[in-house]
């Protein structure tokens, strides 16, 4: 289990815990609560990673304290998390004038191929 999870998971839990939401854990359990959840999120298909995830992490955990009106199960954390942000596209590379010049000679013999004759 990822500590930077586990840290995640048990912080959000124990802001939910503060809000008293009905049906939550006893506070004495919530250690035992983040692991269990972890193992969840670590159940599913994401590959996770620090840096690209905690953020998503609490930012769900947010919306579950916003919209839960009974304790939460770990699929509604999943379904509260955000998309991973897109990452930069890299440009295409330059192609070399000897490369250009190859390509449109590919291309005007895909045109005289297609040309129809009578």
């Amino acid at each position: 289990m990822a500590e930077w999870m586990l840290r995640e998971v048990a912080d959000g839990l124990q802001r939910l815990v503060a809000l008293a939401i009905p049906g939550q854990p006893p506070a004495e359990t919530i250690a035992l609560t983040a692991a269990a959840w972890c193992e969840a999120l670590e159940a599913s298909s994401i590959a996770w990673d620090e840096d690209l995830d905690a953020p998503r992490l609490r930012m769900a955990f947010r919306a579950l304290m916003r919209d839960c009106e009974r304790w939460p199960q770990p699929a509604h954390l999943l379904r509260a998390l955000p998309a991973r942000p897109e990452l930069t596209k890299l440009p295409p590379p330059p192609m070399t004038a000897e490369q250009k010049q190859r390509a449109r000679a590919m291309l005007a013999d895909i045109v005289r191929k297609m040309e129809i004759k009578p």
